[in-house]
């Protein structure tokens, strides 16, 4: 569903512009923030349960005569002959009466508290979608600049590698050259080939699925910032693993909605044992009534109503089991939580650490790779080398290439992972998704400055936009 509010894209996405809209026009966070919001009005309203009841009576009622009555005397004899009434045959009245029940007003309380941890709660589930949505984000960002920069060059790629493939199969054929090395000259081809279907399949949705975290309708056209790959350098990858770990155990979502749901069932246990006391009910009323017959036509009452649910007494042991049942689960899964969160840490710190060599190497690759084509170019040129050995290293340069950027994509997606292992926001926890689209992005582009992410994305640096 695209919302009319929508603000229309009329220039080339850069990364902050994309988890900018992300954060605002996503469906799972609106949800979440439905969500969130219904919490908050369930907590406001559970607050006003603590109040007393004010509550208005008013009564009509009227006969066809007059309510005439006898009355008899101990012995069994009339007392008068004469019957005899105190009231009209019609009349009105009414009450405003303040009640208080000491018993609910204490269970309200903690209902309410409970009512509040289930916000909490909510907040810490919005806060789970945003870091897992950015980092998607982040993520898909990247693939679809490796995407647009090098689907033309697949193609190019494949087909090259076909008619490659096409020759060796015609040499075999032939009985032309060395058989071995036709053949393996072929196998070679076919690799490339492999590899090349592969890399567009997994980049070929890039673009897709970025529009689908934006909330983009499906074929919009819409254009990416080319940025240039620059080093990512992160403070956070400078602290110990036991560090690191500590902080997620603090941070994370998940262990913080356990902490609550602990919370929420200690405060059931203390209803439970406030439900099995008395309830004791204070009243203070004003009333009237239009009788002509009473003296005093408005009067003030009030008094106190206790009452006692005596079967309260038997339920309790089985709704203290099933508390303490749910507080040893809590605790087993804060036990997990804290088993995998530990891994989580350490293996988001260790990929990405080795993403950055990886792309260093990639990078060393691609350099080698391109000055091998072209002095296979140049040797080809002079007459000295041949044409199998040049498509070989073209090949080899734009696969060089591919893999290069489908690695630092890798790259960039762990390096927003490794924040989110340690449940460290991936946005300014003050922003609500309600802001401008510009207040967001500039908010989420000086955050991640912060944390060391130094690529220029932007559409002021001097980069390329590649429109899709």
């Amino acid at each position: 569903m695209i919302s009319d509010e929508q603000v229309p894209v009329t220039q080339s996405i850069d990364l902050y512009e994309a988890m900018a809209r992300a954060l605002k026009y996503n469906l799972d966070h609106r949800l979440e923030v439905a969500d969130r919001r219904l919490r908050n009005a369930e907590f406001r309203d559970a607050e006003m349960d603590m109040l007393p009841e004010l509550v208005a009576k008013a009564n009509w009622s009227d006969r066809n005569n007059d309510p005439f009555s006898t009355s008899i005397t101990e012995e069994g004899s009339l007392e008068n002959s004469l019957a005899s009434t105190s009231a009209d045959p019609g009349s009105t009245s009414g009450s405003l009466e303040l009640t208080w029940d000491i018993l609910d007003f204490g269970l309200s309380y903690f209902r309410a508290k409970q009512a509040g941890d289930k916000f909490f709660i909510a907040e810490e589930q919005r806060r789970s979608t945003v870091n897992r949505l950015l980092e998607d984000v982040r993520t898909a960002y990247w693939r679809t600049v490796a995407a647009e920069r090098h689907l033309d060059e697949i193609e190019q790629l494949e087909k090259r590698a076909a008619e490659a493939l096409q020759e060796a199969r015609e040499q075999v054929s032939r009985g032309e050259g060395g058989r071995l090395d036709a053949l393996r000259y072929q196998r070679e081809m076919l690799d490339t080939l492999k590899t090349a279907k592969e890399l567009r399949r997994d980049l070929f949705v890039a673009k897709n699925q970025l529009a689908a975290l934006m909330n983009l309708p499906q074929g919009q056209d819409f254009s990416v910032v080319m940025p240039e790959h620059t080093d990512l350098q992160t403070p956070v990858t400078t602290l110990s693993p036991e560090a690191m770990t500590d902080a997620a155990l603090r941070n994370r979502p998940e262990m913080r909605e356990v902490a609550y749901r602990l919370r929420i069932n200690d405060e059931e246990e203390n209803a439970s044992i406030l439900e099995m006391l008395p309830s004791i009910r204070g009243y203070l009323g004003a009333n009237f009534d239009t009788n002509e017959f009473l003296v005093n036509q408005n009067w003030t009452g009030w008094g106190a109503r206790v009452s006692w649910d005596l079967m309260s007494l038997a339920q309790y042991p089985r709704r203290q089991d099933a508390i303490e049942r749910q507080d040893d689960l809590l605790n087993a899964r804060a036990l997990a939580l804290t088993q995998s969160i530990a891994t989580q840490v350490y293996v988001a710190h260790k990929r990405f650490s080795s993403l950055q060599e990886e792309v260093q190497t990639a990078e060393e690759y691609h350099e080698t790779s391109q000055s091998i084509f072209r002095q296979a170019r140049n040797e080809y040129e002079a007459g000295v080398g041949s044409q199998r050995e040049l498509v070989r290293e073209q090949l080899k340069s734009i696969l060089a290439s591919l893999r290069y950027d489908a690695t630092y994509a890798e790259m960039q997606g762990v390096f927003a992972n490794v924040y989110a292992a340690m449940g460290l926001n991936a946005y300014d926890g003050n922003m609500t998704g309600e802001e401008s689209l510009e207040d967001l992005e500039k908010a989420l582009r000086e955050l991640w400055r912060e944390r060391g992410d130094m690529v220029q994305t932007s559409r002021s640096a001097s980069a390329q936009d590649v429109t899709g």
